[in-house]
């Protein structure tokens, strides 16, 4: 066998997460995969790492975030 196996594709979720470790590894996660993902828990994230929703927006992910959403 020569080459590289094919890899599968990560299915979009529906996640929460309790901490700012969490969150951050749901993120990434949900940048990689197929499809709209939904993370609950994002305040988290606001908190710890405050430009890093608007700088990933910066190089082209497609982050929208709710209003007095979690």
């Amino acid at each position: 066998m020569t080459g590289q196996p094919e890899l599968e594709a990560i299915p979009s979720a529906e996640v929460a997460a309790a901490d700012i470790r969490a969150v951050t590894a749901l993120l990434i996660a949900a940048l990689a995969a197929d499809g709209t993902s939904t993370i609950r828990g994002i305040f988290h994230l606001r908190r710890g790492y405050g430009h890093l929703l608007p700088n990933l927006a910066t190089l082209g992910a497609e982050i929208t975030t709710i209003p007095g959403g979690t």
